[in-house]
């Protein structure tokens, strides 16, 4: 079993691909692996350790890189260094021993309701900040 450092990546065309292969090399990042859409239903356990795919596809218009075992100083060199290439912003996240049981779509919506909530938080705060005076 190749328990190794890897990045798994969802939702990104081969162009895209292309770029981030480069970055990676450049950065000296980990192993990548793709996650297909007839792998959307498996767990994240069996994509990295199983050669398997499911008979449904999964689709969710969401780009995500999943950081595996990968040392916590490049995951933030990737994050730093990837807007200075133009990538498309992923949602970040890293496997930990409860996500890796669970089915790739269930974690991949998990991400995305936590990435919206943090962001409505976000958004509130922000207008709680601005100038009380102003009409907006």
């Amino acid at each position: 079993m190749h328990s190794g450092p890897r990045i798994l990546l969802w939702n990104y065309t081969y162009e895209e691909m292309l770029v981030i292969d480069a970055f990676f090399q450049t950065v000296g990042a980990p192993e990548v692996q793709t996650i297909e859409q007839n792998q959307g239903e498996l767990t994240v356990r069996e994509i990295l350790f199983a050669d398997k795919r499911s008979e449904k596809e999964y689709a969710l218009d969401e780009k995500i890189m999943l950081f595996y075992n990968v040392d916590p100083q490049m995951i933030h060199t990737v994050m730093r260094k990837s807007g200075e290439w133009n990538l498309p912003k992923p949602i970040y996240a890293v496997v930990t021993k409860q996500s890796i049981e669970w089915p790739f779509s269930e974690l991949a919506e998990h991400l995305v309701k936590e990435r919206d909530f943090v962001k409505k938080k976000m958004d509130g705060q922000k207008k709680h900040q601005s100038c009380p005076h102003s009409e907006h």
